[in-house]
Order: structure tokens, then C-alpha cells, then sequence
């Protein structure tokens, strides 16, 4: 058998398998020979028809069902001899072959791309560090948030909500639903009307189709509607509410137990200090490695990207695919950058794991859930002693290897307009399967 390759892209290679006219007819005569101890010829018991009669009814399919278990053969077969690896099963592009004719087989693999990394020392890295005061001031503003009150007010302000009850009719039946619609200068959401300014006690009319009614129901819908259906409406207003949250000042600091703002700004500071400089840790190590992409770049396996994008969305109902579709795609297309570029790393700084690796890392990991280090320990005993978390702890040491030549400078402003991603989803496919 000869064996050619042809290398596409990249990551992508097509193989040609030419099989002698002599194996392969053997093969098919063996495979016959075979098949009709199985199979079923009219005026003669199972197993008992001539071969040529056999062939003759079910030529088509044996010679089909022939080739598929042949390629599976004859590949294996190169993939020992040749050393080949690839990551979804081979694409069979076509079958060249007549009996008595030798067979020429082609297919297409996808392999793991080649990355080179030409410097890995003084780089210069664009990475825009968390701000400790702004963090405490985030920090403070949750905190104002979870202490907001709900008042109830007369008139809807924008981002009040305004609840109340929907009549309409359906095939000549009255229906009152419970409705918990939210005010907004820009527009209510779900209702095609802004609602501010109602009063407690309004009525007014609109026409809702049937799809916005169930979008805005509150309570259990007691018929089906049509989506595209307009049903007269009236809303009667019921109540309005607002989410009060305390102004940050003295006087919300004291109700904290601080001692005013300023004393309240600087303890969360210190208690943030350490976390917050662990964050930029993990900012830094990921600023590192899309500096190392941006000057080292290579082509990641489409195909297997889309796979696996593919076999993500899987995940979520049918109805969210579409709109979630764009962040699988990069959230895939990060994770596999990542992972070949820590894979190379690895090679290329020929550093080893050990225990003091992980101690540090998990202190790193412990800071960063804001729990003391015995308590984190405590929690992933199994995911401390499995092997993601020992290359997880490796990869750290790695990066903040490179991190203490590099010098860390602000990013050029982004685009206003994203980049548009070169992959797409295609539905998963069973018989593709990843290889080890």
C-alpha cells in the first residue's frame, strides 16, 4: 500500500491510501464469501445461495458496507506505520475503486497546530490592572445595593415597577392576569408603552399580541394564546414600587458599624488588598498568553473548533442557542488558544511539577474565593490531588516566570467594531469522535 500526504493548511492534511489491485479483490471476496452466510437469497435456505446470485442482489450494498470496513482497515493500518495523528475521525473525501481495479482512497485529518514561540523574556505586555479604589468602590456599592429597601410610591419613575392587572378576552372568555411590568424612560420592557408617570389606580387600553401577554404574566396563564394574535387589553394599575438604595455617605457607613466613609473605604481596602492583587495576577497571566497568540500566531483546527462549539450549546435549551452562539464561539476559541499555548510552554520551558508548586498555588486559589487556605483544602481535597490541578499549578509557575521579565504597559484602545469570528456551528456529529 502507498501512502501520500498533502498538507492543506496548517492544520489539515489530506492522506491517499493507493491499495493493490490483488488485496484489495481478496478482500472482497473474503468479505463475500462471509456476507452470504448471512444473508437471505429467495428459493434457497439462509447461507446457502450462490455467491454470484448473492452478489447480484445486493451487489450496491456490499460493496458500499465493503469499503467502509475496508478504509477502517487500511487506515489503521497507515496511521501504525506512519505515526499519524489527528483529533476528529478522518473525513472520507472519496473512494476510487471498481473490482479488479486497485483502490485509491482519499481522506482529510485535522491535527493539533505547530506553535513556536520565538521569545518568551521581556516582553512587552498590554494589561490594564484592577484599581484597588475603584474595587472598594464596586464593593461599596453592592454593598448599598443589597440594603436597598422597596417603597411604595404613587407615581412610576423610570426603573420603578409597575404591577397591576391585564383583562382581555379570548374566544369570548374574560381573563385577568397579574402583571409586574418595569418603567423606563426609553421604553417599558416587554409592553409598548414607557409607563412613566402612571398613577396607583390608572386604566388605560393598549393591543398586545398574544406573545407579549405571556411575556408579561406574572402569574399562571389560564389559556393558550396565539403569538401573533392581537387581543385587546386593559391594565389597571394596582401598585408601583421602587427599590430605594441609601446614599453612600457618613450616615450608611455608621449603619455598617464604621465610623464614617473614610474609615469604611480604608478597612475594605485592606481586607480587599491582597485579593485584589491576586486578581491582576490571574489578569496578568492571561494578558501574557494573548501576547504570546498576538506574536506568535498560528491557525487553530476549524473543524474541531465547530465541534466543539457545536457540542457546547448542546448544553442550553434549543430557544437560547442563537443568542448565546457568538460567546460560545470565542469562549471555545480562547480556551483551545490557551491550551496549546500552555502545551508548548511546557515543552519549551522544561519545567517540572512539584508539591511547593501546588502550596502556592492553592494559597493563590484560596485568596481568590476570599477563604483561608485550610477551609479551600478542605473543600477540593479530589480536585488537589487530580492531575488538571497539578498542570493548572505548573502552568501558574510558568507564567509568573514570564510575567517577572516582562513590563506591563496599557492596551492601545480597542476597535469600535469587533472583529468577526471565522467560525461557525454545525450540529454535532456522532460518528466524529475526538481522539486521545
Amino acid at each position: 500500500m502507498q501512502t501520500e500526504f498533502k498538507q492543506i493548511n496548517p492544520t489539515t492534511q489530506e492522506i491517499i491510501l493507493t491499495v493493490e489491485t490483488e488485496r484489495v479483490d481478496a478482500s472482497y471476496q473474503k468479505y463475500l464469501a462471509k456476507q452470504a452466510k448471512q444473508l437471505e437469497v429467495p428459493g434457497f435456505r439462509k447461507g446457502k445461495a450462490p455467491l454470484h446470485m448473492v452478489t447480484r442482489l445486493y451487489s450496491d450494498k456490499l460493496k458500499d458496507y465493503f469499503e467502509k470496513d475496508f478504509v477502517d482497515e487500511v487506515f489503521a493500518e497507515a496511521m501504525k506505520e506512519h505515526d499519524i495523528h489527528f483529533l476528529l475521525y478522518p473525513e472520507v473525501k472519496e473512494i476510487d475503486w471498481q473490482q479488479g481495479s486497485e483502490m485509491k482512497i482519499t481522506l482529510e485529518i485535522e491535527h493539533e497546530p505547530k506553535v513556536e514561540l520565538k521569545q518568551l523574556d521581556n516582553l512587552r505586555v498590554p494589561f490594564h490592572p484592577l484599581d484597588l479604589e475603584q474595587e472598594v468602590g464596586k464593593f461599596i456599592q453592592n454593598l448599598a445595593r443589597e440594603n436597598s429597601t422597596i417603597q411604595d410610591v404613587d407615581t412610576a419613575g423610570d426603573g420603578d415597577t409597575v404591577n397591576g392587572h391585564l383583562q382581555f378576552e379570548s374566544e369570548g372568555i374574560p381573563h385577568s392576569l397579574g402583571v409586574r411590568l418595569e418603567a423606563g424612560s426609553d421604553g417599558a420592557k416587554d409592553f409598548p408603552q414607557k409607563l412613566v408617570g402612571v398613577h396607583t389606580g390608572d386604566k388605560f387600553e393598549r393591543e398586545l399580541t398574544g406573545a407579549i401577554i405571556k411575556d408579561i404574566n406574572s402569574s399562571e396563564m389560564p389559556v393558550d394564546l396565539e403569538d401573533e394574535q392581537v387581543y385587546p387589553c386593559g391594565l389597571e394599575v394596582s401598585s408601583i414600587t421602587r427599590n430605594a438604595v441609601p446614599a453612600i455617605d457618613d450616615e450608611f457607613a455608621k449603619d455598617m458599624d464604621f465610623a464614617d466613609l473614610a474609615e469604611m473605604r480604608a478597612k475594605i481596602a485592606q481586607e480587599m488588598k491582597v485579593q485584589v492583587e491576586h486578581r491582576n495576577i490571574e489578569g496578568q497571566n492571561s494578558a501574557i498568553l494573548a501576547k504570546l497568540f498576538t506574536d506568535n500566531p498560528f491557525q487553530l483546527p476549524a473543524k474541531t473548533v465547530r465541534y466543539m462549539v457545536g457540542k457546547e450549546l448542546e448544553h442550553f435549551e434549543e430557544k437560547f442557542r442563537p443568542m448565546l452562539q457568538q460567546y460560545v464561539i470565542e469562549q471555545v476559541v480562547q480556551d483551545t488558544t490557551s491550551m496549546y499555548l500552555l502545551a508548548a510552554l511546557q515543552k519549551q520551558s522544561g519545567l517540572e511539577y512539584s508539591d511547593e508548586m501546588a502550596d502556592v498555588y492553592v494559597e493563590h486559589k484560596a485568596i481568590l474565593r476570599d477563604i483561608n487556605v485550610a477551609a479551600y483544602r478542605e473543600e477540593n481535597q479530589e480536585i488537589i490531588a487530580g492531575e488538571d490541578f497539578k498542570e493548572s499549578s505548573l502552568n501558574y509557575h510558568i507564567l509568573r516566570g514570564i510575567a517577572a521579565t516582562s513590563e506591563f504597559v496599557e492596551p492601545e484602545p480597542e476597535p469600535q467594531t469587533p472583529e468577526e469570528t471565522e467560525f461557525e456551528t454545525v450540529e454535532s456529529d456522532p460518528d466524529q469522535e475526538e481522539q486521545a
